[in-house]
C-alpha cells in the first residue's frame, strides 16, 4: 500500500517524470531488496503507461484480457477504482524473481496526474504457498 501511495503522490506532482522513473525500474518504484515488489500504472482505458518490472507492457491495452485462470482482473481493478477509489484484487501472475505462476494480491488506487489525467496505480504481493 505504501508503494502505491508513494507512486500516486509522485504522479500527482510530476506525472511524466514519475512514469519515466517507474519504467526505468528506479527505486522506490521497484524495490531493490525485493524485485518482485514493483509499481504499475494504467490509464482509465486500461492501457499500461508505466511498469517497473516489464517495459514491454507499456502501451498495451489490457481491457478484457484475463489471467491464466480466466479472471479479467484488470477490468476488476478499473471498476473498483472508478467506484471506490481504492481496493484489492487477487489473481494468478508470473513472478519475475521465481519465474513461475503464483497467486498475487494487488492493491490499487485511482489518482489524478499533474497532467490532469486519471491513472490507476497498483502494486501487489505474491502469496506464499503452503
Amino acid at each position: 500500500m505504501a508503494l502505491v501511495d508513494t507512486t500516486a503522490a509522485a504522479i500527482e506532482k510530476n506525472a511524466s517524470d514519475t512514469f519515466r522513473r517507474v519504467n526505468a525500474g528506479d527505486a522506490p518504484y521497484r524495490d531493490p531488496k525485493n524485485p518482485a515488489l514493483y509499481a504499475f500504472v494504467y490509464d482509465i482505458n486500461l492501457t499500461v503507461v508505466a511498469h517497473a518490472d516489464n517495459i514491454l507492457m507499456v502501451g498495451v491495452n489490457y481491457r478484457g484480457k484475463t489471467d491464466v485462470a480466466g479472471k479479467p482482473f484488470r477490468d476488476e481493478i478499473l471498476a473498483g477504482a472508478l467506484k471506490n477509489g481504492t481496493g484489492w484484487v487477487d489473481y494468478v501472475y508470473l513472478n519475475p524473481v521465481q519465474t513461475n505462476l503464483y497467486y498475487k494480491s494487488a492493491y490499487y488506487r485511482l489518482t489524478r496526474g499533474s497532467d490532469g489525467n486519471s491513472y490507476i496505480v497498483g502494486s501487489g504481493n505474491y502469496k506464499r504457498c503452503g
